[in-house]
Formats: C-alpha cells, sequence, structure tokens
C-alpha cells in the first residue's frame, strides 16, 4: 500500500458517510417508498432482496428510520476503527510505526477504536492504563471511565470526521 493509497481510503470513507446521509435525507421524502416501488419493477438489474422483504422495511418510516439511524452509525464506527487499522497496518509495512506512536492524537485513537469495537464500552488493557489520561478536543479518557459507555453527546458522528481530518492532515505532512 502506498500513501496516496492510505489517503485515497480516507476519502472513500468519507465519501461513504456523506452518501448514508445523502440517502438518509432522500429515504426521508413522504414519496420515497412510492418512487422507490416504481423505479425498483423498472430497473433490469438483479435484485439481491425479494420485495417482500425490502418494501415493508421503505413503507413503514418507523422501521425505516430505525434502519437509517443504524447505517448512519455502522458507516461512521466502521470508517474509525477500519481507518486506525489501515493506518497501522502502513505503518508497519513501511517501517514508520515510531512516527504513528508519537502523534498526539494515536493513543487517542487507538483507545477509542477499541471503543467503538465493543459496542462503545471503555475497556482498557494493562498497555492503555499506562498511557491514561488521553486528550483530544476537551475529552479526555482516563482510568475512570472502564466499563463506561462513549455517548454520542461526548463524541458526535459529526466529530468522527473532525478528528479523522486532523488524522489524514497528519498523515500527509508526516509520513513518508
Amino acid at each position: 500500500m502506498t500513501k496516496d493509497d492510505l489517503l485515497g481510503i480516507f476519502r472513500t470513507c468519507h465519501n461513504n458517510c456523506k452518501l448514508v446521509y445523502a440517502a438518509t435525507v432522500l429515504f426521508g421524502h413522504e414519496d420515497m417508498a412510492q418512487f422507490f416501488t416504481a423505479w425498483n419493477a423498472k430497473l433490469d438489474l438483479p435484485k439481491p432482496y425479494p420485495d417482500s422483504e425490502i418494501l415493508p422495511l421503505i413503507y413503514d418510516r418507523k422501521v425505516l428510520k430505525h434502519a437509517f439511524v443504524q447505517l448512519y452509525d455502522t458507516v461512521h464506527r466502521t470508517a474509525l476503527t477500519a481507518l486506525f487499522e489501515k493506518t497501522k497496518d502502513y505503518c508497519e509495512e513501511t517501517g514508520q510505526e515510531a512516527i504513528l506512536h508519537e502523534q498526539p492524537w494515536y493513543q487517542f485513537w487507538r483507545i477509542l477504536r477499541n471503543c467503538f469495537s465493543h459496542d462503545f464500552v471503555f475497556t482498557f488493557n494493562e498497555y492503555d492504563k499506562k498511557k491514561l489520561p488521553v486528550t483530544w478536543n476537551n475529552l479526555t479518557l482516563d482510568s475512570s471511565r472502564e466499563g463506561t459507555q462513549l455517548t454520542h453527546g461526548e463524541f458526535p458522528r459529526e466529530k468522527i470526521w473532525v478528528f479523522l481530518r486532523e488524522v489524514e492532515s497528519s498523515i500527509e505532512k508526516n509520513l513518508a
């Protein structure tokens, strides 16, 4: 993987989050279910799911809203966790682990990634405990957070991308 490949993965993850937002807005329109039904019938594409499974989801606005909230969360969770792994892999492959570990956001990201991967609950291993506290943008993670859940109020989806843009900028400047 090259640095350009890694930065491309950042852009792709960000685009995925934007597209899910756009889809949420579109499917929020009151006529979207009828439009989907008509358009889907006209498309000559293989359908991975029968209409009997899709249409109830789309016509029940409460279920649809819940599904899109979950999808939006999933895409953001995946971005934060996958980009951590890809960045770590890139640095290991290119011998830049020391540079990665020196970044002021690295330990915060590592701990946040673990939290996102474990139902948004903080679980600190011995290595983590030695690195605490870690702070980014007025959010401090310390040992008192053990077993507690990270809330959207503390770290909303929008803040994920503020954080990841900072990481991306740092990668552009500090990694070869």
